[in-house]
């Protein structure tokens, strides 16, 4: 089931079964062949254009990205790495633009309800990247937003470069979340009006921390240590250092927080948390019966107007 090839040569006995197990731990929670097993089945053919007719006559979010005809937009950096997004611009010129951004063992697709709320709602332009070995993405390991705060920064300034006037707000769903929080602790333009983060974590390393018993069904110690370690010798991230926490406590982009009460992957605390840290402008929304990354589907009518008050203060 499991393809690993170690980048060292584990001891004998009980160390080096620790070792082994934690690079399974590594490949089956970071390995786009297990992170990314919704990409594959949710594949947008000719065929399904005309079946789910025009944008405009679509109300569910899915058959709106599918009727959309979307494409694959391609960004080649410097380095030779390949970036990937999904672009719907307005038949009418509009400056107003949203990055929506998808989490964890997901797509852009996945968030459909967001972004199908922007572009018909609300009237913007929407972006959506594939973060780092999702969807389109080439890479292989999955770097929970360390690495994919920067494809969001890219996306920004070729938007920037290529519509001078525009106004963004920045949006994401749990690791998509962790990734704009991230994001917003960079240096970002002018033009970066707001963020908007729903049910992020607050550091790497605490959300494994509290994941890993269900996930891997093993105590966090040593297996999350050991596991930090194959990750760094593997030149991937290391947990200790992704800290969108930090991030926030520096960032001057006003943030609207958001996170369901009854969410357990991403522990409900963390909200106050992030949000406590945060320097800028702020606000935070707390969505009762909600789990994660589940809000807006259980309360649209708190989750939307919310957001949308939010956003329209920042992006007027």
């Amino acid at each position: 089931f499991f393809s690993v090839s170690l980048p060292f040569r584990p001891p004998a006995g009980a160390a080096g079964a620790t070792m082994v197990l934690s690079e399974l731990i590594y490949e089956f929670v970071l390995n786009k062949q297990f992170t990314s097993q919704k990409n594959r089945q949710r594949e947008v053919t000719p065929e399904l254009y005309d079946y789910y007719g025009k944008p405009e006559d679509t109300v569910d979010a899915d058959d709106w990205f599918v009727s959309m005809h979307p494409k694959d937009t391609v960004l080649e950096l410097i380095n030779g790495d390949k970036l990937h997004a999904y672009i719907f611009e307005q038949p009418e010129k509009t400056d107003n633009w949203a990055f929506v951004v998808h989490g964890y063992t997901s797509c852009p697709r996945s968030q459909s309800d967001q972004a199908m709320y922007f572009y018909k709602n609300m009237g913007y332009n929407v972006i959506m990247p594939c973060m780092r070995s999702y969807d389109k993405d080439e890479h292989t390991y999955c770097t929970m937003g360390d690495k994919d705060r920067y494809i969001v920064t890219e996306w920004v300034n070729y938007i920037v470069g290529k519509y001078p006037d525009c106004k963004i707000v920045l949006l994401g769903v749990s690791m998509g979340a962790a990734t704009v929080m991230l994001a917003t602790g960079e240096d970002l333009p002018d033009n970066v009006k707001c963020a908007v983060e729903d049910c992020g974590y607050s550091t790497v390393w605490d959300e494994f921390k509290a994941e890993i018993k269900e996930v891997a069904h093993v105590p966090h110690f040593p297996f999350l240590y050991t596991a930090n370690i194959v990750s760094v010798l593997r030149g991937n991230l290391d947990f200790r250092k992704v800290r969108p926490i930090d991030a926030v406590a520096k960032s001057k982009t006003p943030t609207l927080f958001i996170h369901g009460e009854l969410d357990k992957f991403v522990p409900y605390e963390m909200l106050d948390q992030v949000y406590g840290a945060c320097s800028a402008e702020k606000e935070k929304l707390s969505v009762p019966d909600a789990a994660h990354s589940e809000s807006n589907e259980r309360h649209p009518e708190i989750y939307y107007p919310a957001l949308q008050r939010f956003v329209s203060k920042y992006m007027a």
